[in-house]
């Protein structure tokens, strides 16, 4: 029994190695082999189960959470040194447009990185195939958005220059105006004396 059993799998596999013209696309996990034989032969090979793709969409999620935090409380820490800055001068009635167009700037800033990342998170959510390699190239691009945006302890990022671009802005309109007045001119005691 055990002879015809090999004999039968040994003449499956010629068969199928056999193949004149064979095929192969590979997508992220997931081998797919087809031959253009009489047979139109197909063998998929699934990629890994269900549980470990939501463990690595999971683990993207909460990397590119992390970003946008840090993200938000970099926002938030620029708003509050530009309004300090305007409020403790003398002048902070007259630049509060400033401070807004500030505010502005600094969030027009943040808001694209933050919408790179949500995007990101939406795109890799959906992708039918998630593999440990596609987590590590998210997790590394979401770095390099924190990088750019935050700097990387050694230089300054994009959000640290606008604020302090901002602070620099708001500082230069700040602006003294010195008016000297001039006495009359002196007379002497005989120009009096004529009057």
């Amino acid at each position: 029994m055990f002879t015809i059993l090999t004999t039968w799998i040994s003449e499956r596999i010629i068969t199928v190695t056999a193949v004149t013209v064979l095929t192969v696309a590979a997508v992220p996990t997931t081998l797919i082999i087809t031959s253009h034989d009489d047979h139109n032969t197909v063998a998929v090979i699934q990629p890994a189960d269900e549980h470990n793709k939501v463990v690595l969409v999971s683990a993207v999620k909460e990397a590119g959470d992390a970003v946008i935090a840090k993200l938000n409380t970099a926002e938030s820490t620029c708003g509050t040194q530009v309004t300090q800055v305007v409020n403790t001068s003398k002048v902070a009635a007259k630049v509060q447009s400033n401070l807004a167009t500030a505010k502005a700037q600094i969030h027009g800033s943040v808001a694209p990185l933050i919408a790179a990342i949500r995007s990101d998170q939406e795109r890799f959510a959906h992708l039918k195939f998630v593999t440990p390699r596609d987590e590590e190239n998210e997790l590394a691009e979401f770095n390099l958005i924190q990088v750019i945006a935050l700097g990387d302890g050694h230089s300054n990022g994009t959000i640290t220059v606008t604020c302090q671009t901002v602070l620099i802005t708001i500082t230069q309109t700040i602006q003294i105006t010195v008016i000297e007045i001039t006495p009359a001119p002196c007379t002497t005691k005989h120009e009096r004396d004529d009057d």
